[in-house]
């Protein structure tokens, strides 16, 4: 096997990891409370990563940088949690999949704006269908139900601002990637991120904890499934495929996640796949590839063109 070959197969590790995470997330909300199960993900996910930190040569960190890394935590660690987890349990996995594929959409407009990158007209088009379809699959319950007080439409509003808060921590940590290794920020986040959810699942589980004698499979299960295999190793596993193919790759095989997603959602929470779905969901690939991918098509093509 060549290390591209090895690259390619890491990428679908990770995305085969990283797929059915939403509907294991949505089963373990049923026995375990959001901040409680936020709590767990980190305190399984936070000595293994640092485990990994410690074995490097270079462990040490800028005074400098100690605000970035701390902007970063919250941000990537502690604001996308809190919308996620709870956007999860009042909308429906696939949607939540397909909202978050737009991120190279959003990507682009935040880098646009506030780091001064130029986007073509290309990756203009690209941004304008990524959104349109992103739209579609946030509203789409006030045109099949016709009510604008769908709670899903509030659980997908805040998968998209779940998404903004990932892309502001993926540019954050591009910055800071210049200096450190990836294990190294994510150390950094995922440990902000249990000491910042400490309290919170102190006081909910002053509130009630009926929910530990009650503790069953899912929960158990979906608490090491957030901590072990969709935080550690299907990180792990994308910087690898990262490092041994190219970004292009990375991309184009992230747009299967919304497919494993929807492929686990509906045989096991029963969820239904509607037209207009469908639609946005295609708007949301395409304008994605579009923006990200179709000017690495292209260039590709004409180094084959030339080398003729």
């Amino acid at each position: 096997m060549t290390l591209r070959q090895k690259g390619i197969l890491a990428l679908l590790i990770a995305v085969i990891l990283w797929g059915p995470a939403p509907v294991v997330t949505k089963l373990a909300l049923q026995e375990i409370p959001q901040f409680s199960l936020t709590f767990l993900r980190f305190a399984i996910a936070t000595p293994i990563i640092f485990l990994l930190f410690f074995r490097q040569k270079n462990r040490q960190i800028k005074k400098s940088d100690f605000l970035l890394f701390f902007i970063a935590g919250i941000v990537g660690s502690v604001i996308n949690s809190l919308f996620f987890f709870y956007g999860i349990q009042i909308t429906s996995a696939t949607a939540s999949q397909a909202i978050f594929t737009a991120t190279p959409v959003i990507t682009a407009l935040l880098a646009h704006f506030f780091l001064n990158e130029k986007i073509k007209s290309l990756q203009w088009i690209g941004v304008l269908v990524g959104l349109t379809g992103a739209t579609l699959v946030a509203v789409k319950g006030y045109f099949e139900n016709g009510k604008v007080t769908d709670n899903s439409m509030l659980g997908n509003f805040l998968i998209f601002l779940a998404a903004i808060s990932w892309v502001i921590y993926i540019l954050i940590s591009k910055k800071l990637s210049a200096r450190y290794s990836p294990t190294t920020i994510t150390a950094v986040s995922f440990l902000i991120g249990l000491a910042a959810f400490i309290p919170f699942a102190i006081w909910e589980n002053m509130v009630s904890s009926a929910w530990i004698g009650q503790l069953g499979f899912k929960g158990i299960f979906g608490a090491v499934y957030q901590g072990i295999f969709a935080s550690v190793l299907a990180v792990l596993a994308y910087q690898t495929g990262l490092k041994l193919t190219s970004a292009f790759a990375a991309g184009v095989i992230l747009y299967l996640n919304p497919i494993i997603t929807t492929l686990v959602a509906v045989p096991v929470l029963g969820e239904k796949i509607t037209v207009l779905f469908l639609i946005g969901s295609i708007l949301i690939l395409l304008g994605s590839f579009i923006s990200t991918q179709l000017e690495m098509v292209k260039n590709h093509v004409r180094k084959r063109i030339f080398r003729q």
